[in-house]
């Protein structure tokens, strides 16, 4: 007999909600200074653990002048940049051919990743484009 599924208690659930939080932002800040590792995405999931927990910290991400405006983007309108855009693919397209090199003899792992990979960045081109700032006349 199956039982029912209970959820988890909320002490448990922060706990996790911050273990992530932490954990997503050190991956984030990693791949500040790790060319290969991506950046954005783990600091969008340090924001989403810290905006479930309530936190006031998630303010420090979104107001950073170089992360922030990214992240904010994305969180309030679900849009990329162009130049993101374009980043992300080049990332991808490195991370498919790294992973086409390493597999070796696995030639269906690779196909797996790079299956995965190609879904993300179709993910990602279909994200909307902020519009940009119209031209003043005078």
């Amino acid at each position: 007999m199956l039982k029912a599924h209970r959820p988890l208690p909320s002490a448990v659930r922060r706990g996790l909600y911050r273990l992530g939080a932490s954990l997503f932002l050190f991956l984030g800040m990693i791949g500040v200074v790790l060319p290969v590792m991506p950046t954005t995405v783990f600091f969008l999931l340090s924001v989403w653990c810290l905006l479930r927990l309530g936190d006031h910290r998630v303010e420090r991400l979104l107001s950073h002048p170089r992360v922030g405006p990214p992240l904010r983007l994305f969180i309030e309108q679900g849009a990329m940049t162009r130049r993101g855009k374009i980043a992300a693919l080049g990332g991808l397209s490195l991370g498919a051919g790294l992973l086409l090199l390493m597999a070796g003899t696995h030639g269906w792992l690779a196909g797996g990743g790079i299956g995965t990979l190609a879904l993300v960045g179709i993910y990602l081109v279909t994200r909307p484009e902020p519009p940009l700032p119209q031209p003043v006349r005078v």
